[in-house]
């Protein structure tokens, strides 16, 4: 009897951790499209194989996989301003986008890449930036083999 419980107890305690291993992105997918979920200061995702650097004139990410939203850049202003971006993103699969977000929460679409759309994008876009906190965020899910891009001049 104590062997059949044990068995039993085993059984399901695997079962339970093989459903959790295929729901590892779901929390991305669900708030891709959550502006409340977005502009929250802290980042929620999951990446491989990651590398973020500053280049000459902006920033670059590549990742192999990514799933979530993770703040590029920030900054903090006490005069308004307004900055030209430009941004080249190329990945292979998944949906992504790349986000303002400005010191009053609202959030602004720069580019953004969905699953049936080209492998390759780039958008030139003015962003106004306000008094206080802006920021720019990619967020996304199923990506695969992400190359982003951003070139821009600091305030």
């Amino acid at each position: 009897m104590k062997i059949a419980f044990t068995s039993i107890l085993f059984s399901l305690i695997l079962c339970v951790t093989v459903s959790f291993t295929g729901c590892g992105n779901e929390f991305a997918k669900q708030e891709y499209n959550d502006d409340e979920k977005i502009v929250q200061i802290a980042d929620r995702y999951a990446k491989n194989n990651s590398v973020f650097n500053p280049i000459e004139g902006g920033y670059s990410l590549t990742a192999s996989q990514f799933d979530g939203r993770e703040t590029l850049w920030e900054k903090k202003l006490e005069d308004n301003a307004e900055i030209e971006i430009q941004i080249d993103l190329n990945i292979t699969s998944g949906n992504a986008k790349v986000v303002f977000i400005d010191s009053n929460n609202d959030v602004t679409v720069l580019i953004e890449r969905l699953q049936n759309d080209s492998n390759e994008q780039t958008a030139t876009k003015t962003v106004s930036l306000t008094n206080g906190l802006n920021r720019l965020k990619i967020v996304g899910y199923d990506c695969e083999n992400i190359d982003l891009k951003l070139f821009f001049d600091e305030p």
